[in-house]
C-alpha cells in the first residue's frame, strides 16, 4: 500500500490500542500521516500503551494517549472531549476494542449472566457509544469521515469462543450495514474487518495442537498479522466510496 503521508492533517482514535491489533492499527494509520489517539481501558495496559505513544511519535504523528473503558458512557464522552480539545477533530474511528469470551467453548446454554453481559457490553455497546460521540462531531464540522469496525469471522460463522462472541461479532457487522445507510449522505463511510486467528498474545495461550489444527484448516497455511489488519483498516480510512462492507481478513478460512 502507498507509504505517502495521505492521511496527512487527519486524526485518528484507535479504541483499545495499546497492544496486538490495535497497536498495530494505530502505527500505520501514523505512518500515513494521522495524528493518533491512543486508547486503553485498565492500569495494566498502561505501560504498554505509553510505548506505542512513543512510537506514534517517533513516526513524527501527533499523539495522545487517553484512558477510557470504552462501555461506560461517561468515560466515552470524556475520551472525545479529550481528543477533541487536543486535535480540534476526529476524521477516522476504528472501534477496536474488543474482550474474548472468559471461558472459551462453553456451551451457550451454561453461559454465565454476567460473562454475557461483559462481551455485549465491551464488543457491542462500546462501538455503538463511541460511534455516537464521532458521528456527532463529524456531522456538526462537516466532516467526510470514516468508520472501521473490528469485527471477526466469529460473526460470520459458528464461534468456538462461545455463542455470546458470535453474537457480538455479528452485532458489529449489522451496526456497520445500519450506520452505511444512515450516514452516507453526511458523506461518512462505515465498514468493518472481520480477522481470523491473529498472531497475538492470545493465540499464546492456546495449545499448540490446537493452533496446528487451525492452521491446518486455513488455505494460507498462516494466521494473520497485526500489519494485515492494519492495511485492511487503512484501505478502509483512504477510500471515501466503499461503504457498508465486511473485509475477512483470514487466509481463506471462511468463503463470505
Amino acid at each position: 500500500m502507498n507509504t505517502l503521508k495521505s492521511l496527512e492533517g487527519k486524526t485518528s482514535l484507535v479504541t483499545g490500542s495499546s497492544r496486538g491489533i490495535g497497536r498495530g492499527i494505530v502505527l500505520k494509520l501514523a505512518e500515513l500521516g494521522s495524528n493518533c489517539v491512543v486508547n486503553y481501558a485498565h492500569d495494566k495496559s498502561e505501560s504498554s500503551a505509553e510505548k506505542v505513544l512513543a512510537e506514534v511519535e517517533k513516526l513524527g504523528a501527533g499523539a495522545l494517549l487517553v484512558k477510557a473503558d470504552v462501555s461506560k458512557k461517561n468515560e466515552v464522552q470524556a475520551l472525545f472531549k479529550t481528543a477533541l480539545d487536543k486535535f480540534g477533530k476526529i476524521d477516522i474511528l476504528v472501534n477496536n476494542a474488543g474482550i474474548y469470551a472468559s471461558k472459551p467453548g462453553t456451551p451457550s446454554f451454561e453461559l454465565d449472566e454476567d460473562d454475557f453481559d461483559r462481551v455485549m457490553d465491551v464488543n457491542v455497546k462500546g462501538v455503538f457509544l463511541c460511534t455516537q460521540e464521532a458521528v456527532k462531531q463529524m456531522i456538526e464540522k462537516k466532516i467526510k469521515g470514516s468508520i472501521i469496525n473490528t469485527s471477526s469471522i466469529a460473526g460470520l460463522d459458528i464461534s468456538l469462543a462461545g455463542a455470546h462472541y458470535g453474537a457480538s461479532k455479528a452485532a458489529v457487522i449489522s451496526l456497520t450495514k445500519t450506520w452505511a445507510v444512515e450516514l452516507g449522505k453526511y458523506g461518512i463511510n462505515v465498514n468493518s474487518v472481520a480477522p481470523g486467528p491473529v498472531e497475538t498474545d492470545l493465540l499464546e495461550n492456546m495449545p499448540k495442537g490446537r493452533l496446528q489444527q487451525m492452521k491446518d484448516a486455513t488455505p494460507m497455511r498462516e494466521f494473520a498479522e497485526p500489519k494485515d489488519i492494519a492495511e485492511a483498516v487503512a484501505f478502509f480510512a483512504l477510500n471515501r466510496i466503499v461503504t457498508g462492507q465486511t473485509l475477512v481478513v483470514d487466509g481463506g478460512r471462511i468463503r463470505h
